[in-house]
């Protein structure tokens, strides 16, 4: 006959459990502003990414159909008169050179609002339109992109008049003007 000897207990008392559990939730505390700014990261670089390949877009648009396409701030079909885009904007096919969008040129995309990133362009250019030949008319313009970090993590899309866009850092006077503005 075979005897075995009864082993010790083992696990956690409840002492042990609650101090582990209460360690783990300190810890978790601690890293909840992490995410939130990881999150927030996240958001800023996706809307940057959404709004190159839109700008890629609206150039080839241009060149494809041999007509001026135009990138405004609205609020349904129609442009906005602000410099402020993070209400929603529109791409469309200028067929009347009117800078404004009519019930009979083809709208081609539009974007809801963001409520997780403010967008500005820059002083005097509520509009950005790129020609036939995938230029973009007026002067060069920034776009500036602002999230709940503040202006220190702002970001910005610069657009050439050679109808090109790069990314960059926001200057504190472009940070400071889109960060401000809820």
């Amino acid at each position: 006959m075979h005897c075995s000897v009864p082993s010790p207990q083992r696990g956690l008392s409840l002492v042990e459990l609650v101090m582990a559990l209460t360690v783990a939730a300190v810890a978790l505390t601690a890293s909840l502003p992490l995410f939130t700014d990881l999150r927030a990261g996240i958001q800023l670089r996706a809307s940057l990414n959404h709004w190159m390949s839109v700008l890629a877009e609206a150039r080839i648009s241009a060149v494809e159909r041999g007509r001026t396409v135009v990138a405004c701030p609205s609020a349904g079909e129609r442009c906005e008169a602000t410099l402020f885009w993070h209400n929603g904007w529109i791409l469309f096919e200028d067929t009347d050179q009117d800078g404004q969008h009519d019930a009979y040129e083809p709208l081609l995309m539009t974007t809801p609002p963001s409520s997780e990133v403010r967008i500005g362009s820059s002083s005097g250019r509520q509009r950005i339109l790129y020609r036939p030949d995938g230029s973009s008319e007026g002067s060069n313009v920034t776009v500036t992109f602002c999230d709940r970090r503040g202006a220190e993590k702002a970001r910005t899309i610069v657009l050439s008049n050679a109808g090109r866009a790069r990314t960059g850092g926001a200057t504190p006077a472009q940070a400071a003007l889109v960060c401000a503005t809820g």
